[in-house]
């Protein structure tokens, strides 16, 4: 695509949002379809009108609570209508809203409410609650904490600011409205609203190099990376999507809070990743956005559902599931494709309805590299996973597979419409464009580091783009190997081939300074209970499983497979399963599953020392 086609783009939707903000674009929808559906939980709706209604009344009680333009409010609290109504109600007043991860610990607590200068925050139950006490003992800008649902008896020592329940905060909020938060009167829109270019939401990285940053992003940002999203997509104007990531996470913010707003969309909400498959079959939605480890559960899921069939019909799925992977392999035969289309005609089709993804446009996956297996499971049950690549710095999606492209293996797709995308001598991706962030909260250093003297956004990472424009991820930039013979190696190739394999949920390739790379392999803890219960070993604790030969042998098969695909540089030459089970508690992973090097390193340096023998 040309500059001047790029520069078309970017000026078409750029007029499509021009003046436009987050509660703007709410009030239209509360005043063109009040009665359409907005929210749903499992036994909850609420529509447009609602919701708008609702979010006024937050507005007033945030601002007889002192909440004003700028100012900073913080909710940890999960999936569910309050959570996006408190965030609408301080976007109603031109303040910012952070969401935090429930697991974050009390010194990252501390460290988004020290950095944000957060004034009121929203807390949802107990266990959330006993990561704040440590926090409110402290001297903070804090000084109103809003509780949801029950905390317990605990309350914090030297807080000197009010607590109370969400619904005391709802009757705050309608003893203040002096009428100024009417849906007819105009003097919000006047005195109140945001501008535009007024940040509207931080978005705390997840830290994976170092402390987590706040990312400050416009409403014009959020705005124009909905409306590309929707047109590289092709997504209809009734979008049905389903909550279920945190909304800490930039991914799920646009799906569940933006997206909608745009043409009044429908957001149901899922309480937690375990009901996933149980909300997908009720809802059945038009897009659907998660992380490799997402659909990998639910490729488990499907590959259970048909082996507990068991004799002829089993047997058949499993023959199904072969020959369909195996049919859209880049190297496939004609008669291979043609047994894959026998399988989805006689099998396969029934599984997108029984998974309620029989309606869903738009299948996408990110935020981590796509094992090619996984890709290729999904595009033979005719569910084609569209790639997504970009960073909570970009709003989200910079580059993904557009509506009508073709899905080439490996690669995430092109740049978003107005986009601009290009990679530096060393190979780091580049991107230009409004959905790009305003840059990091009080870090005016990393701000000036975060951008090149043209405007193009350092993403750190590293790819390569094909002949058209087909963008391809290689690793980070921060985390390449060098051996001791001088051999650059991305992890992120080695590790995206070891965890295709379904009892490995996460791997640590490690070499840097070494003679060749070794690796430690975190098993997935519920495909390695089935494994086991399959095998008659119920009752055999985690470190007995890891010792069974069987499995040992299972898991270097697949380690052997990936060592197949890979240079020779690039071969594992041990491994061993990680000793422990690694967890966001202890620091090893950030709250969106990813693995924190440098921690895991530390943590197991005697393990990755036992793999290079003396």
């Amino acid at each position: 695509m040309t500059a001047t086609e790029v520069q078309a783009e970017r000026d078409e939707i750029e007029a499509a949002i021009e003046g436009r903000t987050v509660p703007s674009l709410l009030a239209e929808i509360a005043r063109s379809r009040p009665d359409a559906p907005a929210f749903a939980t499992a036994d909850e709706k609420w529509t447009w009108s609602q919701v708008h209604g609702r979010v006024l009344n937050i507005a007033a009680a945030l601002r007889s609570l002192g909440l004003v333009p700028g100012d900073v409010l913080g909710v940890m609290a999960s999936n569910r209508p309050e959570h996006i109504l408190a965030d609408l109600g301080a976007s109603t007043l031109g303040a910012t809203t952070t969401t935090l991860y429930a697991t974050l610990a009390p010194e990252q607590i501390r460290h988004v409410v020290v950095d944000s200068g957060a004034k009121v925050v929203v807390v949802e139950g107990e266990d959330a609650w006993r990561r704040w006490l440590p926090v409110l003992g402290e001297p903070t800008e804090l000084g109103v904490v809003i509780t949801l649902g029950e905390i317990g008896d605990a309350r914090p020592e030297g807080f000197t600011g009010r607590i109370l329940s969400w619904e005391e905060f709802l009757e705050l909020g309608t003893a203040a409205d002096d009428g100024s938060f009417s849906p007819e009167d105009p003097l919000l829109q006047e005195q109140m609203c945001p501008d535009p270019d007024d940040i509207a939401v931080l978005i705390y990285t997840s830290g994976t190099t170092g402390a987590s940053k706040g990312v400050e992003l416009s409403h014009r940002a959020l705005l124009y990376e909905v409306e590309a999203l929707a047109r590289a997509a092709g997504l209809p104007d009734h979008v049905v999507s389903l909550s279920y990531l945190p909304l800490a996470h930039i991914a799920e913010r646009v799906l569940s809070v933006y997206l909608p707003l745009r043409s009044g969309g429908e957001t149901h909400f899922c309480a937690s990743v375990k009901e996933l498959p149980k909300r997908l079959a009720e809802v059945r939605p038009t897009i659907l956005f998660g992380v490799p480890q997402v659909w990998d559960k639910l490729r488990t899921g499907i590959e259970s559902k048909i082996a507990e069939q068991g004799g002829a019909r089993g047997k058949l799925g499993a023959w199904a599931l072969r020959a369909a992977e195996a049919g859209v392999h880049p190297e496939a035969t004609e008669s291979q494709k043609m047994l894959a289309r026998l399988a989805h005609r006689a099998v396969l089709h029934r599984i997108p309805v029984a998974l309620g993804l029989d309606r869903c446009a738009v299948r996408a996956v990110g935020a981590a590299p796509l094992p090619p297996g996984l890709e290729r499971f999904f595009a033979g049950l005719g569910m084609g996973l569209t790639g997504v690549y970009g960073l909570s710095e970009t709003c989200g999606a910079a580059v993904m597979h557009r509506a009508g492209d073709p899905r080439r293996p490996g690669t995430v797709g092109t740049a978003m419409p107005g986009v601009e995308l290009r990679l530096t001598g060393a190979g780091e991706v580049l991107v230009r464009g409004p959905l790009c962030a305003s840059g990091y909260r009080n870090l005016p250093e990393a701000d000036r580091e975060l951008f090149t003297m043209d405007g193009y956004l350092r993403t750190g990472d590293l790819g390569s783009l094909d002949d058209d424009g087909m963008l391809r991820i290689t690793g980070r930039q921060k985390e390449i190997i060098i051996t001791a013979g001088g051999k650059n190696i991305s992890p992120v190739t080695v590790e995206s081939l070891l965890v295709e394999h379904p009892l490995i949920e996460q791997a640590l390739v490690h070499g840097d300074g070494r003679p060749y790379l070794v690796a430690l392999l975190s098993p997935d803890a519920e495909a390695l209970r089935k494994w086991a219960d399959q095998r008659g070993l119920a009752d055999a604790d985690r470190a007995e499983l890891l010792a069974n030969p069987e499995l040992r042998e299972e898991i270097g098969q697949a380690v052997a497979l990936a060592n197949s695909r890979l240079a020779r540089v690039e071969h594992v030459r041990a491994w061993e399963f990680a000793p422990t089970q690694w967890s966001e508690d202890e620091g090893e992973l950030t709250p969106t599953r990813k693995v924190r090097r440098a921690v895991v390193v530390k943590h197991n340096r005697e393990h990755l020392d036992a793999l290079y023998p003396r």
